[in-house]
């Protein structure tokens, strides 16, 4: 299992790899949308990340694993998302807090956002939404709710929290 690189290395190594070569050949509209890895309940990676490109023309994501070596994981697979949504392109250029500056950040806010949460595990996203690069950082918690902090990739301010039930108690 790799250490996070920075966005623009990982995808500079993804963008040298013959699947990545072939796939973009075959989608020249498509485009990244995202870095996905799982997280224990101190955010370290308990995998390898997991980088999508999505293809507008096909509503489409393939995903490309990258750790010690580049490979394709999921070949175009169905986008989970409503209808109205679109999957918005990330630009690694405009992510300036790193990995290791997300996590500090995390950490120093979620004692006060979600007090006695306590967390299982979970998983981190790079991603673009409404036009912002966010780090999202989920997690379950041991009473069954999922926390969610979204961490502006660009300015490492916190953009927004959640906390959801994961089952419904019929209250």
């Amino acid at each position: 299992m790799m250490a996070m690189e920075s966005p623009a290395e990982m995808l500079s190594k993804v963008e040298e790899n013959k699947h990545f070569k072939v796939w973009k050949d075959q989608h020249p509209q498509g485009y990244l949308s995202h870095f996905f890895c799982p997280i224990t309940p101190d955010c370290e990676l308990k995998g390898d990340w997991e980088i999508g490109f999505y293809d507008p023309a096909s509503e489409k994501m393939t995903v490309l694993t990258c750790g010690k070596i580049v490979a394709l994981k999921q070949n175009e697979d169905d986008v989970f998302k409503k209808p109205e949504q679109r999957v918005e392109k990330l630009d690694v250029e405009s992510v300036k807090v790193s990995f290791t500056k997300a996590v500090d950040i995390f950490a120093t806010h979620v004692e006060e956002l979600f007090p006695k949460a306590g967390r299982g595990d979970g998983f981190l996203i790079l991603q673009s939404l409404e036009q912002k690069p966010l780090w999202n950082f989920t997690f379950i918690t041991k009473e069954l709710k999922f926390i969610n902090i979204k961490i502006h990739a660009g300015t490492g301010e916190i953009d927004s929290h959640l906390s959801m039930d994961l089952i419904d108690r019929g209250q």
